[in-house]
């Protein structure tokens, strides 16, 4: 999923994510998070938070939903960033 301010500075890129053994972690979501081109922050959440920030900053700040579907495209994380 891909979400961004109305102006478009800013755009955050959600993925789904799998360890190095190509194990799927269905509650764990990679975060991505864009400034103006930028790549600002890379961090692996829960996907109750990745739920609860996509919801907060669609309603209360008003972030436009790009609808670019990433669930097909996991993302490596090792053991150490789910942690």
């Amino acid at each position: 999923m891909q979400i961004q301010s109305q102006k478009g500075s800013m755009v955050l890129d959600y993925y789904p994510t799998k360890t190095w053994q190509n194990v799927k972690l269905h509650d764990k979501v990679l975060k991505v998070l864009t400034f103006r081109g930028r790549t600002i922050i890379k961090k692996v959440i829960s996907t109750q938070d990745y739920i609860n920030e996509v919801y907060d900053r669609i309603h209360k700040f008003k972030y436009v939903d790009n609808n670019v579907d990433h669930s097909n495209l996991h993302q490596f994380v090792s053991l150490n960033e789910v942690n």
